[in-house]
């Protein structure tokens, strides 16, 4: 007959045996993020914001951006927002807006080919559940390779093979006219990359008019905000009452420029002017307490303006699951 102590022994083993062996490391990273949307109601509207990358450059640039800036002035407003990295770097996204009547892009982000860490907008577009041949309609803030590439990256395929593109005339001017050339700050590069992004929707393109409340589409408004590019807008959706913003390159650098608006920027075409709509714009947002978003405003990219001593400061609307 076994001891207790072979007892002891006998189920100390059974116990070993039936359970399983400890893991020897975590499981296994799971890489990149998926594509990314998120979309709200406003009134009638579905308006879905889809996150098409980032954009950044070295320290070394930053006072090319910010001509008025010091180092000794950037680096608290840095700190505020506890910016992790060097350089300026910002997000870049778009919008998708379903009115019931038409689907509409506003901007639709650019390629990889230009920008490597961009490009996700068509991804995000198909997460959200629509496809590149729903949208009827593509509204240009202006034609940066940031905002169009996503149009065509190759200057032959239509991403958006059913789409009319909508611009104002004088941006459309200021990126086809060989004689303006030379006032593009960017050079040559980003010249090619404009044109390249609408060449395949020749005969889709339609030019309008810069002019404040012009209706372009049935609830979108235009707010012209020259100076960045001369033609460059805002949009102001509204449906039942409600209205919301949407801007192109009001600012770039949130914390930086709604702390200093004022600072000129030195990728703007007209840097006084760009001052100008930036004051307006942001006044306007502050005065009016409606819903704002923007190509680089930081995810989700919706949220509101408010005043902060002589700046402003950009609050994040909180995502709402209802």
């Amino acid at each position: 007959m076994p001891t207790p102590r072979r007892h002891a022994m006998l189920a100390a083993a059974a116990m070993a045996a039936a359970t399983p062996a400890l893991a020897t490391g975590a499981p296994p990273k799971q890489g990149a993020n998926p594509a990314r949307f998120l979309r709200l109601t406003l009134g009638d509207m579905e308006v879905t914001t889809l996150l098409d990358g980032a954009m950044g450059g070295t320290n070394a640039g930053i006072q090319n951006f910010f001509p008025d800036s010091r180092p000794e002035e950037i680096a608290p407003l840095r700190a505020r927002a506890f910016a992790i990295e060097q350089g300026l770097h910002q997000p870049v996204g778009a919008y998708l807006v379903n009115t019931g009547r038409n689907l509409v892009m506003i901007d639709c982000g650019g390629h990889s080919s230009f920008i490597p860490t961009t490009g996700g907008t068509l991804a995000a577009l198909r997460a959200s559940g629509y496809r590149p041949e729903d949208v009827d309609t593509v509204l240009l803030t202006h034609i940066h390779p940031e905002h169009a590439l996503g149009l065509s990256y190759d200057g032959t395929t239509r991403n958006f093979p059913n789409a009319e593109v909508v611009v104002t005339q004088i941006d459309h001017q200021f990126w086809t006219d060989p004689a303006m050339e030379s006032r593009v700050p960017q050079g040559q590069r980003f010249i090619e990359a404009g044109r390249r992004a609408i060449r395949p929707y020749t005969g889709r393109i339609r030019t309008v008019e810069m002019r404040q409340d012009l209706e372009v589409l049935p609830g979108f408004f235009m707010d012209p905000a020259p100076g960045h590019t001369p033609g460059h807008v805002s949009f102001r959706l509204t449906s039942q009452n409600q209205s919301m913003l949407i801007w192109g390159d009001i600012a770039h650098q949130m914390t930086i420029q709604l702390a200093r608006p004022r600072w000129r920027v030195g990728v703007d075409v007209d840097a006084a002017q760009g001052v100008e709509s930036r004051v307006k714009t942001l006044t306007m947002l502050e005065r009016e307490g409606i819903l704002m978003g923007g190509v680089h405003v930081p995810w989700p990219g919706f949220g509101r303006i408010i005043r902060d001593g002589e700046g402003f400061l950009y609050v994040p609307r909180p995502q709402q699951f209802a």
